[in-house]
């Protein structure tokens, strides 16, 4: 088989995620997290109080110069049933890298009961992910190897999430299981799911004033992927009525964050950039646009099998 210095660098990378992704227990990672509460924890459904849609892109510095770079691409959508302890999400996700690619469609379902000066929410989730292997797209060189002979597997694996979340207006903390089944390959073509608690997620965050117009909002994220710990700290200062904020993280797997974002009434648009520490420079840097609105209604609905 032959292929470019590009191309070769990539497959690397694609040979360090495949154990990952293979396993069905892949979940993207988001560097905006504490924005983007509902890719996280199906609690965090109707958190807002109004109907809230968000999209999200992210990519590697792959993306510029090599074709099949690491990319995800979210979208999700909540809002709170008239019923005040009920609320809905929806989360659609696609990530790709190189043949590999991701699918999944998550319905998301919290209850929420009123606790001190703030809620609790209880939510579930439900849904699947499409996993895609496309060797057709490898450029080979010998044509009889057995390994790449442009086979495409689509394996279906359903799956189910689980998370609480606490909430006011200075101070969140969830616990998730986004999934509850993790696949592995049963024969060449087919995946087995079994119960799992491999990807585990524990954060919290608070809103402090520090001044006439300044508020520190420090968060910090412990997920536990498979067997091992991954740690995110975050802090961020919101100026201007909130309607500028930048910050930075620290990532446990040597990762540096920078983030910005800026609030025009219902609208925020967010941006935040990667570094990786001591990785090669062409895989070392990802980028990240969120868009997130907030429409100022409700759902005038009552049970959440009847909207209407």
């Amino acid at each position: 088989m032959w292929c470019s210095k590009d191309s070769r660098l990539l497959i690397i990378v694609c040979l360090l995620m495949a154990g990952t992704i293979c396993s069905g227990q892949y979940h993207p990672q988001y560097s905006q997290y504490m924005f983007n509460g509902l890719a996280i924890n199906p609690a965090y459904a109707g958190s807002k109080e109004v109907l809230n849609l968000a999209a999200l892109y992210r990519s590697s510095q792959l993306g510029n110069s090599i074709e099949g770079a690491p990319v995800t691409q979210t979208f999700a959508g909540d809002f709170p049933l008239r019923n005040p302890q009920l609320a809905l999400g929806l989360l659609v996700f696609n990530d790709k890298i190189s043949i590999f690619r991701q699918t999944g469609a998550y319905f998301a379902y919290a209850f929420r009961v009123k606790a001190g000066e703030g809620k609790l929410s209880f939510g579930l989730q439900a849904g699947f992910d499409l996993q895609h292997e496309d060797f057709s797209n490898i450029n080979i060189k010998d044509t009889d190897d057995d390994v790449f002979m442009g086979e495409v597997h689509n394996t279906f694996m359903p799956n189910v999430g689980t998370g609480v979340y606490y909430y006011q207006s200075n101070f969140f903390a969830g616990l998730s299981i986004p999934q509850l089944l993790a696949y592995s390959p049963n024969t060449a073509n087919s995946y087995k799911g079994k119960p799992t608690l491999s990807n585990i997620m524990l954060y919290s965050g608070v809103t402090v004033p520090a001044g006439r117009d300044l508020k520190v909002k420090p968060s910090a994220m412990l997920q536990h992927i498979g067997k091992g710990l991954l740690f995110d700290a975050n802090c961020n200062f919101a100026l201007f009525r909130e309607k500028f904020e930048f910050g930075a993280s620290w990532r446990s797997s040597n990762t540096l964050v920078g983030m910005v974002q800026f609030r025009f009434q219902s609208l925020c648009i967010g941006y935040a950039h990667d570094y990786a520490l001591g990785k090669p420079s062409a895989i070392n840097t990802s980028h990240e646009i969120m868009l997130r609105y907030d429409f100022k209604i409700m759902v005038n609905a009552v049970n959440p099998l009847y909207l209407r």
